[in-house]
């Protein structure tokens, strides 16, 4: 039988509660680590640009996976980040989010629609990517020719395709602290309007204001 006086009702429940947290585990208490639908984002790039939205949206209470060809090494950046972020193959961080986010160099582009295009498809596709000529090389050349944006969304085609944060350097954003003060303006373009909810929230979460600026054939400058 259970008991029927008030204190020891108190401890009946008292000793549930620590049952409960017992059970819960020690990593009941992290926060982000799950792939919360909607939530997760591949970071695909952990170079300054990557690492510098990473750290915001990993703040803002996204889940952030960064992304490499050598996920080992990605150890310092998954530190800095904190809020649950952590490494993983390309393949993997693609397959887990929601939102997958290109912080690469342009000329990389096609080997990664080549290897995980299909898996891309019907994702939210954020990219930050910028072609240069000295870098890049010819891609560079035939990406201006129609425009980055477009270039980069026939790659990838199938994806909710989104043209933002290119005109801002990685070293411009606020920290994590500082989101509330910041007071910069972020151009996005996109073909598919049901993702503007998805881009004005990521925006805002660096500390930008979203400035919609309609489909991707307005984004020749960027």
């Amino acid at each position: 039988m259970g008991p029927t006086t008030p204190a020891g009702r108190h401890w009946a429940a008292l000793l549930a509660l620590v049952l409960a947290v017992c059970m819960a585990g020690p990593g009941a208490d992290r926060a982000g680590a799950e792939d919360t639908p909607g939530r997760t984002i591949a970071m695909i790039g952990a170079g300054d640009m990557g690492s510098a939205l990473g750290r915001l949206w990993a703040a803002a209470g996204y889940h952030v996976i960064y992304a490499t060809r050598h996920p080992d090494q990605l150890g310092p950046v998954v530190e800095a980040t904190g809020h649950g972020a952590e490494a993983a193959s390309v393949g993997e961080a693609v397959r887990r989010a929601d939102i997958i986010t290109l912080a690469v160099p342009y000329r990389a582009e096609p080997s990664i629609a080549e290897q995980h295009g299909n898996a891309m498809r019907g994702k939210v596709l954020v990219n930050v990517d910028n072609a240069l000529a000295y870098r890049d090389g010819e891609i560079a050349k035939k990406a201006e020719a129609v425009g980055e944006a477009i270039y980069s969304a026939r790659l990838f085609e199938g994806t909710r395709f989104i043209r933002a944060f290119n005109l801002k350097a990685a070293y411009s954003f606020p920290e994590p602290g500082a989101v509330e003060a910041a007071e910069f303006e972020i151009p996005w373009t996109t073909n598919d309007p049901s993702v503007r909810p998805i881009a004005e929230a990521l925006i805002r979460a660096t500390g930008g204001t979203p400035v919609y600026e309609g489909g991707l054939a307005n984004a020749r400058e960027y």
